[in-house]
């Protein structure tokens, strides 16, 4: 079978978004291969005919890992870990049962929240115009986003099932829920749909994947809202959203021709380098406050040093780019990853720190 394209316009709306969920045939499916003048009236997407049979698909688990996004499971399970890890050693383990059942579904509620965020950056074209080195489902056309939108509706039903005996048992989580479910349907749902694209939408993030995440853990333990755990929300969340800025700064020179919105491209290649080492030194003086005050001398001093000793590399990464073009955001974007996952080593080796002192 000979390759085919089609060019779609968005100004003939009901072809464009046929296109764009899969809804064009059973048998072909469109894979998008290039976008033009993105965010405008004039926007026209070029798809590639593929039959759907002749699609090469990886097995199963990496098809469903790249597809919920795996990897990213950290930034809800650690903060489940140093929830638990407290509780414990404070002896607040008050309701086993509820943050088993809270924590499958979050689990199944994140799968489906991730599976929703690359259908909302394939159709707004944010994912089309910056391409990652790993695989996207949706651009690779495993699946069509009417499937994954399907799938990610079952995802977020099934993890309301699982965890409604939670919110029984301990009913206070629904106050939670309330306050998380406005915040996340106002940063969804205002101006330009994303959190990435407003500075109220990226605040809103730090709030329920730090304050939030970690309130609601606690909350389901039958343990209560306290300080400590209200500001290693704090410092979590911040960690989260400098992810956030990081994976912009990756893809600032595409975002930019574009015309793609959000903080790094407002502040442009020359004042994000600096909002960039700035917001890390600034994570760095939360840690250190935050162990200062609710972490012994020992771990203060010497977990802030192996801190700054990891972030030294990301550093001088940022500050050695002389220019958006080539591959130095993107290596800034993996250098950044890595310090990130050592802060967590840092983190997990405290934990379990206080854990052998609690049974000594």
């Amino acid at each position: 079978m000979a390759t085919e394209y089609v060019t779609v316009k968005r100004s003939n709306n009901a072809e464009f978004l046929k296109y764009l969920w899969g809804r064009n045939s059973k048998d072909i499916r469109a894979v998008p291969v290039k976008t033009y003048n993105l965010g405008t009236p004039e926007e026209s997407v070029t798809f590639e005919l593929r039959k759907a049979t002749e699609i090469q698909r990886p097995n199963l688990f990496k098809f469903i890992a790249s597809l919920i996004k795996l990897r990213s499971f950290i930034l809800i399970l650690f903060p489940l870990f140093f929830v638990l890890t407290k509780n414990y050693v404070d002896d607040r383990l008050f309701d086993p049962i509820s943050i088993v059942l809270a924590s499958v579904g979050m689990l199944f509620l994140f799968s489906g929240l991730n599976i929703r965020n690359d259908i909302h950056d394939h159709i707004s074209g944010f994912d089309r115009v910056n391409i990652d080195s790993s695989p996207k489902p949706l651009r690779e056309g495993w699946i069509t986003a009417r499937q994954a939108s399907w799938l990610s509706m079952a995802l977020i039903l099934v993890s309301a099932v699982v965890a409604f005996p939670a919110f029984v048992f301990q009913p206070e989580l629904v106050r939670v829920l309330i306050v998380s479910s406005v915040l996340f349907f106002v940063g969804r749902f205002a101006k330009k749909n994303s959190y990435k694209h407003q500075h109220f939408g990226e605040l809103i993030l730090f709030l329920l994947a730090g304050p939030g995440l970690v309130s609601g853990y606690q909350v389901a333990l039958g343990a209560g809202i306290d300080t400590e755990i209200l500001c290693f929300g704090v410092l979590w969340g911040f960690a989260v959203l400098y992810l956030v800025q990081v994976n912009n700064f990756a893809h600032i020179m595409t975002s930019s021709q574009s015309k793609i919105s959000n903080t790094i491209t407002k502040l442009g290649f020359d004042l994000s380098q600096k909002f960039l080492l700035l917001m890390w030194g600034a994570f760095i003086v939360l840690w250190t406050a935050f162990h200062h005050y609710f972490g012994s001398r020992y771990w203060t001093i010497f977990g802030t040093m192996l801190l700054i000793f990891w972030s030294v590399p990301l550093f001088m990464k940022i500050t050695d780019i002389k220019s958006p073009m080539g591959s130095g955001p993107r290596l800034v974007k993996r250098i950044a990853h890595q310090t990130f996952l050592a802060m967590v080593f840092i983190f997990f080796l405290q934990s379990l720190w206080v854990l052998w002192v609690d049974a000594n």
